[in-house]
């Protein structure tokens, strides 16, 4: 099962730095960034489609009160610089980065590269209906239970007869992620600690010894 905090199963960087595409690699240029640093923001002049190669990045919504979170890119994401939401890096990176005009030559005369673009749009759109599900109809103890799940499944690594997983996030960000405060996702994290659903191995470790029990507290079918 998919992340659904990540924007698509499809590594895109894998089929750009193909041998067979070099040509698809050629319009785009490298670019690294810093920690914090916005890539893309509402009203930015730049108008550029971007595809992660290193580091990882959030995007979320802004108003004068509160952030709404949408997702977080991880490498082999594609985004454009010209939308209403902002993406800040959560950790330093790089990125292939390639103007819209030339993004379009590329997907007019590359028609392998356009079908997989396509599959790429439709799992955004799936992606943005569960996130939009996930915010609107689940509570926040289960919106965060689901995060760790999927996070689980996407970057966990079985070990221990479990599931051990990294995460580079802080305890604000998750809270951003799940559109919580701090203080409430430090509650709940605590109380999924003395559960057993999940146990902190040290700064940013967790080990999810039953995945399967996990997954029933996110109410998602086994």
């Amino acid at each position: 099962m998919q992340s659904k905090m990540k924007l698509t199963s499809i590594d895109l960087i894998k089929i750009i730095e193909s041998p067979k595409n070099r040509e698809i690699l050629q319009a785009f240029h490298s670019r690294s960034f810093l920690k914090g640093e916005v890539l893309a923001s509402p009203g930015g002049k730049e108008n550029h489609v971007f595809i992660l190669r290193s580091g990882r990045a959030r995007i979320y919504l802004s108003s004068p009160s509160r952030e709404f979170m949408l997702s977080i890119l991880s490498p082999g994401d594609i985004y454009s610089t010209h939308t209403r939401a902002t993406c800040r890096a959560l950790e330093d990176g790089s990125m292939y980065v390639c103007p819209v005009r030339d993004f379009k030559k590329i997907a007019a005369e590359h028609s392998e590269f356009t079908m997989t673009m396509v599959t790429v749009l439709g799992e955004l759109l799936s992606g943005s209906f569960a996130i939009i599900d996930g915010f609107a109809f689940r509570d926040t103890e289960l919106r965060l239970t689901l995060f760790f799940y999927e996070e689980a499944l996407l970057s966990g690594v079985d070990m221990d007869d479990g599931r051990h997983l990294e995460l580079t996030l802080t305890v604000e960000q998750i809270a951003q992620i799940v559109g919580a405060s701090r203080q409430m996702v430090s509650t709940l994290l605590n109380n999924m600690y003395k559960s057993g659903l999940i146990e902190r191995r040290g700064r940013g470790k967790f080990f999810i010894p039953d995945m399967d029990r996990l997954q029933a507290a996110a109410q998602l079918p086994l």
